[in-house]
């Protein structure tokens, strides 16, 4: 077996919950004259759990990280594909999804929650993680932003897009520090997943598994309306925020 030293990174609650941007941009002018899309929604988050089963997370050369689930939190954090695992002392690490392997640790049939899912979580035993930072990381290595970054189907919206919501303008957020702020409408294509085709998006809420936004359906039947942005510094801006 491969011998590899893993530099962990760990975030307290208070860094963790501070991350977010100013969520201030106006309505892009002349709306009607940006591209528009016809869209339907999911959301993910950041999966927290203790490092407590037997489940071992393992790196791309089949290392143990030293982190264990249980059979439902493990497949938890491969659908989501960010976990959080939290120490003793309150403090987590972050750990990405990397890469399949051929040999799968787990049937995640076994747990209750996904018995039934239409989803092939046959796969998600093959799973293997890296040590990331802040909320993890999407495609290309850009950070996950909460409540900003929207994973894409890069054949249909092309990563890096800036895309405006109407039906997110004004969208309450609540934080786990107790702050609130009204989002502004403007999402990020900065990650993609293994379900995300043509016009599906999934929206990144951090660790809020509450469902905020009203447009996220979870269903195709229920689409949207959305608009490539082509103001050069939102989209400068917005980039920056996930490097």
């Amino acid at each position: 077996m491969k011998i590899t030293l893993f530099l962990f990174s760990f975030l307290s609650a208070a860094t963790l919950f501070a991350q977010t941007d100013s969520f201030s941009y106006d309505i892009p002018n002349q709306l009607d004259e940006l591209e528009e899309k016809s869209l339907w929604a999911t959301e993910y988050y950041a999966h927290v759990t203790s490092s407590e089963g037997t489940i071992p997370y393992l790196s791309e050369f089949d290392d143990t990280l030293g982190y264990f689930s249980d059979t439902c939190d493990f497949c938890t954090a491969c659908l989501e594909g960010t976990v959080f695992i939290e120490s003793e002392t309150q403090d987590r690490v972050v750990l990405n999804y990397a890469s399949r392997a051929k040999t799968s640790l787990i049937n995640c049939r076994e747990c209750e929650k996904f018995k039934s899912s239409t989803l092939n979580v046959e796969s998600w035993g093959s799973v293997r993680w890296k040590v990331s930072s802040g909320f993890g990381e999407g495609v290309k290595g850009y950070k996950l932003v909460p409540y900003r970054t929207i994973a894409v189907d890069k054949n249909h919206i092309a990563y890096v897009s800036v895309v405006f919501i109407p039906d997110a303008v004004g969208t309450e957020i609540s934080k786990k520090d107790g702050t609130t702020f009204l989002h502004d409408g403007y999402f990020f294509a900065g990650d993609t997943g293994g379900a995300i085709k043509t016009n599906h998006i999934d929206v990144f809420t951090g660790v809020d598994d509450s469902h905020p936004f009203s447009f996220v359906k979870s269903t195709p039947k229920q689409e949207f309306k959305a608009h490539i942005v082509t103001d050069a510094l939102i989209i400068k801006e917005l980039l920056e925020a996930h490097q």
